[in-house]
């Protein structure tokens, strides 16, 4: 055998290797599943819902745990005509509050009884108190009657009756933003709330509340504009803190303030 002979030899050699090794199937690789994400509150078997001291409430069995939840809002920022605001959600979605062992009867029971007691022996609601009293006293308040904080002296003083609260407002746009405002409740206190200033031949008009906000936003107002303003009726929202963090009773629940709503429309 000469070196050529050998040489092909050896070439046909590593060729059907190498066909042997292309030719043989790979095993696609397996990904792990994902798991789907869990969504509660949609009546399923292992679900009780029922109203505990007046709360809402959403009791799931885990199978092995049960898992309690309450309701809460999400609030994010959101760029209006008149600043940055924090909005809460519209509706609430269910947030975990805790987690018992047993039946899910079980659980629904020591949820019952442990809200039929004092703050001071319901256990885990030792700390409720502690939170309430640790967190930074509230300044704003929420939504009262219509202010009229400044009136001419040349114009005419209307009666009681007069100033009716469900009554329109016409004037022109002057101002709008934070004010201070004198507390009723505690003399020599004050509190800010949201305000706008109408000018009109009678006067002027101060007007405050937390709604007027929206009611701006909506009606894309600018100062000049004449205006129509009126209140409407009362909402409830999550209440927060100067911080913006959700205040909560002595319980952890949610704390809701009554909220007026306004209409403004150009004229």
């Amino acid at each position: 055998m000469n070196t050529m002979t050998f040489s092909r030899l050896l070439g046909s050699l590593f060729s059907t290797s190498a066909r042997s090794q292309s030719s043989k199937p790979t095993s696609p690789v397996r990904a792990d599943p994902v798991a789907a994400p869990i969504i509660v509150g949609q009546g399923g078997r292992n679900e009780r819902q029922l109203n505990v001291a007046g709360q809402a409430m959403l009791f799931r069995d885990e199978g092995g745990v049960v898992v309690q939840f309450r309701p809460a809002f999400d609030f994010e920022l959101k760029q209006t005509s008149v600043g940055l605001k924090l909005m809460p959600s519209l509706t609430p979605h269910w947030e975990v509050l805790r987690e018992h062992a047993g039946s899910l009867r079980d659980a629904i029971a020591v949820a019952i009884r442990d809200a039929q007691l004092p703050a001071s022996e319901g256990g885990q609601m030792t700390s409720a108190p502690q939170r309430a009293e640790t967190a930074p006293r509230q300044v704003r308040r929420p939504d009262d009657a219509v202010v009229e904080a400044v009136v001419l002296s040349t114009g005419p003083q209307q009666s009681g009756s007069a100033r009716s609260a469900e009554r329109p407002r016409y004037g022109v746009l002057q101002e709008w933003g934070e004010k201070e405002f004198p507390d009723g409740k505690r003399p020599g206190k004050t509190y800010e709330s949201f305000c706008i200033t109408l000018h009109h031949r009678g006067g002027i008009d101060v007007l405050q509340g937390e709604g007027l906000r929206d009611a701006i936003a909506e009606a894309n107002c600018k100062l000049g504009d004449r205006i129509e303003v009126k209140r409407l009726g009362k909402t409830k929202v999550p209440a927060v803190d100067k911080h913006g963090r959700p205040k909560l009773d002595a319980s952890g629940a949610q704390v809701l303030w009554d909220k007026w709503l306004w209409s403004i429309k150009k004229s």
